[in-house]
């Protein structure tokens, strides 16, 4: 536990260093991604690969090996399934999601069942704990981060038009359902990437509330992009070190610092 007197003691050691680097490319990937979510009403998606994810690290630790592995081909081959199945089937976006979600969770559960030793590291992956970031995490993250801002930059006027209308996107020779798969693809690596800092529970938090702030500062689509990840960087940075400084999970404290600034965003949207 960190000292409460003087909270940024903890950049005195490595492990805690990665784990604010980690937490906070975390924060700017999952806000940037989670304006396409915010504005696509797809903000279920988020919980949904989430725990879709936690029953292939489940699945992973049965088996004593490489849990974000596996965690990132469930929520992958989930994402894939949603977006055939929402665009060449019968079932709506909400409902696919819906299934998936709840035989994802029946699976973690069963998974869990079976390998009982491992379920106390089970707990992080599910409640978020930024010590649990390594270097390579950091790496991965970094250049992830990099690619979707490239991406979503190089890909403005498409993304927009996909997010405003389909119609439209359409009209103009825009591939509006390889967008939704590349985006969707994103999201996946989001929250895979935000996981060992937030945790299963509450990863979807960064997807949605910093793009909610950032709508209730601005009608500009570029603005709510910059203000998103503003907010998810503050988020995650504050929730980073009080969970540090408390010694309490990093997911609430994450959570609740961005619920903080959503309250604050609304009321000065409604007074001003």
């Amino acid at each position: 536990m960190i000292s409460v007197e003087n909270p940024l003691e903890f950049l005195k050691y490595g492990i805690f260093i990665k784990a604010l680097i980690g937490s906070v490319l975390s924060g700017f990937i999952c806000s940037i991604v989670g304006v396409y979510v915010f504005l696509r009403k797809m903000s279920f998606i988020g919980a949904g690969l989430a725990h879709i994810a936690f029953a292939g690290i489940a699945f992973g630790l049965l088996l004593g090996s490489f849990p974000l592995f596996w965690g990132f081909l469930f929520a992958f081959v989930a994402s894939s399934a949603i977006w055939f199945l929402s665009y060449k089937g019968r079932l709506t976006f909400d409902a696919t999601i819906g299934i998936l979600f709840a035989t994802s969770m029946g699976l973690a559960v069963l998974f869990l069942g079976i390998s009982g030793k491992y379920r106390s590291e089970a707990l992080y992956y599910l409640f978020g704990s930024p010590l649990m970031v390594e270097s390579s995490d950091v790496w991965i993250l970094a250049i992830t981060a990099v690619l979707i801002a490239i991406l979503t930059f190089s890909f403005y006027k498409e993304i927009y038009l996909t997010v405003f209308s389909e119609e439209i996107a359409k009209a103009s020779g825009i591939p509006v359902e390889i967008v939704t798969f590349t985006a969707t693809s994103f999201i996946t690596v989001a929250v895979i990437g935000a996981m060992k800092a937030v945790g299963a529970l509450l990863v979807f938090s960064l997807l949605v509330m910093p793009p909610a702030s950032a709508y209730e500062l601005t009608d500009s689509f570029g603005r709510m992009i910059v203000l998103s990840i503003l907010f998810g960087l503050t988020s995650a940075f504050l929730g980073v070190i009080l969970s540090l400084t408390f010694n309490v999970p990093s997911g609430s404290t994450i959570t609740l610092v961005s619920f903080l600034l959503f309250l604050l965003s609304y009321i000065k949207r409604r007074r001003f």
